[in-house]
């Protein structure tokens, strides 16, 4: 099963996933995407402005597969 790498950055800063998580595609590594930046929201409420914020995701191999801006509502 492939292993995807979800990163977060403010264009300043960058956080990177060595761990990864193995799902079965694509697109449900988009949806555990959205699931984390909900999660992330949620836990700051208003505290945290999100606007530069994105979650860049990468295969094993670190191809670029998508971005995800965080100040935009990730669809369900």
């Amino acid at each position: 099963m492939p292993r995807y790498h979800f990163h977060f950055s403010d264009g300043k800063r960058t956080f990177t996933d060595s761990v990864g998580v193995e799902v079965t595609n694509v697109d449900a590594a988009r949806k555990i995407a959205r699931e984390q930046i909900r999660a992330m929201r949620a836990d700051t409420g208003e505290i945290q402005n999100w606007s530069d914020w994105h979650l860049i995701a990468v295969d094993s191999n670190g191809k670029w597969l998508f971005e995800i801006r965080f100040d935009l509502k990730p669809a369900a």
